[in-house]
């Protein structure tokens, strides 16, 4: 007899990180200005950010206003 096969078991999904509404401003004017073209948060690194040449970085949530700063200032 063959033995029977069981159902791997599914892992719940990690629940989803809260963002503040600051953040949530600072990000939506970034992606408008064309600093960025698309964001994320990820609960362990920070933000997730993906620039207009296509570079990915991840940003600490405490630096993510002065790192935008610097951005703004390398565009203009």
């Amino acid at each position: 007899m063959k033995p029977k096969r069981t159902k791997a078991a599914t892992l719940a999904p990690q629940p989803l990180a809260e963002m503040s509404a600051s953040d949530r401003d600072v990000l939506t004017n970034a992606y408008k200005t064309g600093l960025i073209v698309g964001w994320s948060r990820d609960s362990e690194r920070g933000y997730h950010l993906t620039r207009d040449d296509r570079r990915d970085e991840y940003v600490e949530i405490a630096k993510l206003t002065t790192y935008l700063d610097k951005l703004r200032k390398i565009a203009s």
